[in-house]
């Protein structure tokens, strides 16, 4: 008797023991994204700036990739040498068509930590066995929106398949066990006590894995995917609405379209909502060729992206493409123009440029002086000033109060009346950034209508169009 409860201690000591070396093994999963941007050296080809069949450069000439072992890490350095926030999916088989010129790289095998794609492991420059109906391609992020929510859902995955691969290696120490046990219920009345308690365990961890599986089966269901604005008359905030999905770019049945689902779709595409929700935009862009994919899609109103949204299963509708939905997202618009009422010098200043002229959308501030770019995109500005007598000027252009470009007049004559200078330059801005001009320390600026200052938004950054 003594041997046998000997036995069973031994038994649970050892089973508590590799349990608790299983905790020990469940590693935290690492995700290490580098803001660094490689040269230019790598495009997307066949969609958008951010979505394509994949191109290198070498020697001169742009090739393709094959897809062979291309997967989710070697499109991760892809994005990230293109200077993208992250990778959507990979796509095999020329998804994107077809390319014309040399597949210089094949057999691709990244670790997912390089800046560019030259730098992991392949077969060598244009070793490869592969046609060009074997191309890869890639869709990558593009806005922060989509970072944030692929890496919740990449966090909360993780958590879920890491618990379950716990309750996984638990249960498997509980049958080993339990078939310890089973042969000794019938010599040691203690044994059926230890076997009930096991029993208990095994189901409530097989209650808490299925519960698991569901939780990650729901979150696989969740994806990101790609829209664009298609069409005759579609430009960059206005077309009719084609989602990429299984390969195939395709359209949008218009049951149940409205405002909520149009602002879902505009606010993908970076714009910050819709205008109007379009039902048989076939009339204004013209009808969709190819498969209609989604049909009573349905927003809350609040969603950032049309994977959001409730709809029928991919592909199944009662729609002809007379019936394809469309829309017109908030056409981002920034100009203004105007005129200091006072001179400004003697000491450094901002300049407030107080006297307005115009100010379309509003985003110059007439108490700073300053204007503040409302998105991402491309903004001229010009900035003419004026000297009287011996007085010199010297003003610059700053922008994020660093210094950025400068105009100056010397003022040699006090009999002349007065000089002027005028300067202007293309700049590329990100949200948020602010321009002003400042008056530099023991010079001056001539107030009235001969100084000015102006600017406005050449392009919004591109978004996702045909």
């Amino acid at each position: 008797m003594l041997a046998v409860a000997i036995a069973v201690s031994a038994t649970l000591f050892a089973a508590q023991s590799a349990a608790v070396r299983e905790d020990q093994d469940v590693n935290q999963l690492e995700r290490d994204i580098p803001a660094h941007l490689a040269g230019r050296t790598v495009r997307l080809v066949g969609g958008n700036g951010t979505y394509g069949r994949v191109e290198v450069l070498h020697e001169g000439v742009w090739g393709s990739v094959c897809d062979d072992q291309f997967d989710m890490e070697d499109g991760r350095v892809v994005c990230r040498q293109l200077g993208l926030p992250g990778v959507v999916d990979v796509y095999h088989q020329a998804a994107f068509g077809s390319g014309s010129g040399p597949i210089w790289l094949d057999n691709v095998d990244c670790k997912g930590d390089e800046l560019r794609i030259e730098s992991c492991s392949h077969n060598g420059w244009n070793v490869t066995d592969c046609k060009h109906e074997e191309d890869a391609g890639v869709a990558c992020l593009h806005s922060p929106t989509e970072l944030q929510l692929m890496e919740i859902l990449n966090e909360q995955a993780f958590h879920i398949i890491q618990q379950s691969k716990l309750i996984k290696q638990r249960q498997q120490t509980i049958d080993q066990l339990q078939q310890t046990l089973e042969s000794l219920k019938n010599t040691v009345e203690s044994v059926q006590l230890y076997d009930g308690i096991q029993q208990t365990e095994i189901g409530q961890l097989s209650q808490e894995f299925d519960g698991n599986m569901k939780q990650l089966e729901d979150l696989r269901e969740v994806s990101i995917v790609p829209v664009r604005l298609a069409g005759a008359n579609a430009t960059s905030f206005q077309g009719r609405v084609e989602v990429f999905y299984d390969g195939e770019w395709g359209s949008i049945c218009d049951d149940n379209w409205g405002i909520e689902e149009a602002n879902a779709v505009c606010r993908e595409l970076g714009f910050p909502q819709a205008t109007q929700a379009i039902q048989s935009a076939a009339a204004t862009f013209g009808e969709g060729t190819g498969i209609i994919w989604l049909d009573d899609v349905s927003c809350q109103g609040n969603e950032t992206s049309l994977s959001q949204c409730t709809h029928k299963d991919w592909g199944d509708h009662n729609c002809k493409h007379e019936e394809d939905a469309g829309v017109v997202c908030y056409e981002w618009k920034a100009g203004f123009s105007a005129s200091p009422s006072s001179t400004f010098g003697a000491t450094q200043a901002d300049v407030i440029f107080n006297v307005i002229d115009t100010n379309v959308g509003g985003h110059y501030d007439e108490t700073s002086g300053k204007f503040r770019a409302p998105v991402d995109g491309h903004y001229m500005f010009f900035f003419n000033g004026y000297q009287h007598g011996a007085n010199s000027m010297y003003i610059d252009l700053i922008v994020n109060d660093v210094l950025f470009k400068g105009q100056w007049v010397y003022g040699s004559d006090s009999h002349d009346s007065y000089d002027t200078a005028s300067n202007s330059i293309i700049l590329h801005l990100n949200m948020g950034e602010e321009v002003n001009l400042r008056v530099r320390n023991g010079y001056y600026l001539g107030g009235g209508v001969r100084t000015s200052f102006s600017g406005f938004l050449l392009s919004a950054d591109s978004f996702l169009h045909v």
